[in-house]
């Protein structure tokens, strides 16, 4: 038992060992871009691409992340209803003031407080998943064109806001100017131009373009993906905010 317990500690150290030295060959550096007239026009052609202007006039939200995460974004109100496991958090997420349940029992001080940090938590890192072609003029963005595979690509580099400063995005987009993936040099991966695709866009109302699907280094999957001008509108005439 012991020298099969010692053999499998090896091929595991082997394993990670491989796989570091394979992020560490992977890495590549951050291309330097070029802002300007350029770069505006692109962001112009990739907003025109998946309707910016119907994704800001979209009041409500609806979508699963990896299988496990739910959420109700009533986004005109900046109100979120995040679910996961037995916990459910109905919160405001710009004052982060709100309900938390733990098997349908209300919970109290550091417990809610807990609770709703960790449902925002969730909510920043998600959503992000879903609405990052949507970010690319925030305000703390900067814009600049890189060459990446012999075709023109845009750099977002967050200065401020919700990503780390210094955290740069590069889409590369198709013939039509829908993101189709993105290279990361983001503090929270070691790794350089790690790649991961956006794909399988839907089109909602307003010809509105949201990706569901992401493959890279681990697969992303958003699932139950609804928009509309109301949160009844896209939760069966439920609205769960008003408990607030």
């Amino acid at each position: 038992m012991k020298k099969f317990l010692k053999i499998t500690a090896v091929i595991i150290l082997i394993l990670v060992v491989s796989l570091v030295g394979f992020l560490y060959f992977s890495s590549k550096p951050l291309p330097e871009g070029e802002k300007g007239i350029e770069a505006e026009a692109l962001t112009d052609k990739i907003q025109d691409a998946i309707n910016q202007k119907a994704w800001d006039s979209t009041a409500a939200v609806a979508f699963t992340f990896r299988g496990n995460h739910h959420y109700l974004w009533d986004k005109k109100h900046n109100l979120v209803q995040v679910e996961w496991d037995d916990t459910k958090v109905i919160y405001n997420n710009q004052t982060l003031e709100g309900l938390a349940y733990k098997n349908d029992k209300k919970l109290t001080d550091t417990d809610k407080t807990d609770a709703i940090k960790k449902a925002n938590d969730y909510f920043n890192n998600d959503s992000f998943w879903l609405i990052a072609p949507f970010k690319l003029r925030d305000a703390g963005t900067a814009r600049s064109i890189v060459m990446q595979d012999n075709q023109e690509a845009l750099m977002i580099t967050y200065a401020s806001g919700g990503s780390t400063p210094g955290d740069s995005y590069v889409w590369l987009v198709d013939e039509n100017y829908v993101p189709k993936a993105w290279r990361m040099w983001v503090s929270i991966i070691p790794v350089g131009g790690l790649e991961t695709s956006w794909e399988d866009w839907k089109t909602f109302q307003n010809n509105l373009k949201i990706a569901t699907n992401h493959k890279g280094l681990i697969d992303l999957k958003l699932e139950n993906v609804k928009a509309g001008q109301s949160i009844e509108e896209i939760n069966d005439g439920i609205n769960p905010f008003t408990e607030l």
